[in-house]
């Protein structure tokens, strides 16, 4: 092969969304000894994200730490309500009562990750090759090869797949998941409201699914709304006031009135979890390991502690790929995936059904919750991220 298709790196990271570029962005930092390339299929400028999504507070404060936030709009959860349509278990989570000022915030992804592009693009010992899909990983004892489509390959001493639910490298890699499908399809957009949230995110339970309302700046909200398979089609079809007025009636007032809608975007709910994350010479983070539904908005919180826990496991490594670092890094994610999965799995399968002992014990639950000054600490702090 010709050397000028061939770029040696010390690691390689396929995939340049929010997780992929704080990942190179991180280890670029902390290793400046190391060269770091990022395989982004997206030709011109970082990925095009339309998500908004919700910081965890500590998530939030890693990011101020590394001047990431800096400039970027963001809105403040001070508060958070949770209730179950027609019923009358509920609870509010208060940022004052924790003691931190606030329970997370809301961002817009499109400019965070264009914040961690620009950030990739001033250091030097990054290579942001953009326009190129990774088609092939071939592992060696001391290096990784992944073959582009533009004819060039990177050699690499350690490879990280960061590139989404639809991993190439988690497929080459025959890293096997687990894999529920929960029937449900989540609905995102932008709804305009007649008085602003002031800081206020809900989390309401309704026959139709989980709708979600984040605070953004002005009068506007972000809404994520779960449907199933057979609401879908319907759903699909709603003008602009059909899905506002139906809309409105499930969600109620507590809110205001909802005034307009976005376009909205239709995807498929799964849990995924890998039942390995690492391989020779190799790791997969983000949603490329675990996917999560979208109710409590624990997605990439997940994944940005993923960064943080490889960088540790990286920072004093004469060997990236080396089996001790990557054992190190699998060893201690284990207990994070498994609390924060079973959160979000336990309140899809809590709140998805109308059988009538479900809906009595989640709302004892929820009154518990509110009732229970110690539980409802644990729980807020799971949320944000934070250690009990």
């Amino acid at each position: 092969m010709d050397e000028r298709q061939v770029i040696s790196a010390d690691v390689a990271i396929v995939g340049g969304g929010l997780v992929g570029a704080l990942t190179g962005m991180m280890l670029a930092q902390q290793r400046p000894d190391w060269r770091i390339v990022i395989c982004e299929p997206r030709k011109e400028g970082p990925p095009n994200d339309k998500r908004i999504i919700a910081l965890a507070a500590a998530s939030a404060h890693r990011l101020s730490k590394l001047g990431v936030l800096d400039n970027i709009a963001h809105e403040p959860i001070k508060h958070i309500h949770i209730s179950d349509r027609g019923f009358i278990g509920g609870t509010e989570l208060h940022a004052e009562q924790e003691g931190v000022e606030a329970l997370g915030k809301v961002v817009a992804a499109s400019e965070l990750v264009g914040r961690l592009y620009d950030s990739c693009q001033q250091l030097s010992n990054i290579t942001w090759l953009g326009g190129v899909r990774a088609e092939q990983v071939q592992q060696e004892s001391a290096q990784t090869r992944v073959v582009l489509d533009n004819q060039q390959q990177v050699h690499c001493r350690l490879l990280i797949g960061a590139d989404g639910q639809n991993s190439l490298v988690r497929e080459q890699l025959r890293l096997k998941s687990d894999v529920t499908d929960y029937g449900q399809y989540g609905c995102i957009g932008i709804v305009d409201l007649e008085q602003p949230l002031d800081g206020w995110a809900y989390e309401r339970f309704t026959e139709n699914g989980p709708i979600a309302l984040l605070p953004m700046q002005g009068n506007q909200a972000s809404l994520v709304w779960s449907f199933t398979e057979k609401q879908l089609a319907e759903a699909e079809k709603w003008t602009d006031a059909e899905f506002l007025q139906r809309c409105q009636k499930a969600f109620g007032y507590r809110a205001g009135r909802f005034k307009s809608v976005s376009p909205r975007v239709f995807y498929p709910l799964i849990l995924r979890r890998a039942k390995r994350s690492t391989h020779h010479r190799a790791v997969i983070i983000g949603n490329a390991s675990h996917a999560l539904h979208p109710i409590a908005g624990q997605g990439f919180n997940l994944g940005l502690r993923d960064v943080e826990q490889l960088c540790e496991s990286l920072a004093k490594a004469t060997d990236p790929g080396a089996f001790e670092h990557l054992n190190n890094y699998e060893q201690h994610r284990e207990r994070d995936y498994e609390s924060i999965i079973r959160l979000t799995d336990g309140l899809v399968r809590g709140f998805s059904n109308q059988f009538w002992p479900t809906v009595l014990g989640r709302n004892s639950a929820l009154m518990l919750l509110q009732h229970c000054a110690p539980l409802k600490s644990r729980f807020a702090r799971l949320t944000m991220g934070m250690k009990p």
